[in-house]
């Protein structure tokens, strides 16, 4: 793995708090394997992909009841998708039977 850190020169600087600046950038390389999982952890986790490393880094663990939350809507947008893409195909078929009468 290699890292590299830099200072950002005329950037946008991200605004953390008050106090806080965003303007130093981390530089990783990682395998295709490594980055695909990552990436998967990320959003299990609801976070973008530098929020989640930056997080692990830090040391910062996850919020239980935050991921259980995220996990429930998850959920229930599966259950919404599933139930949409149903009635799509109950309305293509009502509308193929009365296309043929």
């Amino acid at each position: 793995m290699f890292c590299l850190l830099e200072e950002v020169p005329n950037t946008v600087m991200a605004v953390v708090s008050n106090t806080e600046v965003r303007g130093t950038r981390l530089t990783t390389l990682v395998s295709n394997a490594d980055g695909q999982m990552i990436a998967r952890q990320a959003e299990a986790a609801g976070l973008s992909i530098s929020a989640y490393l930056r997080d692990r880094a830090l040391g910062i663990e996850p919020d239980a009841a935050e991921q259980a939350a995220l996990r429930q809507v998850d959920t229930l947008i599966d259950r919404i998708e599933s139930n949409l893409d149903s009635a799509v195909a109950e309305l293509s078929a009502v509308m193929a039977r009365m296309a043929a009468t």
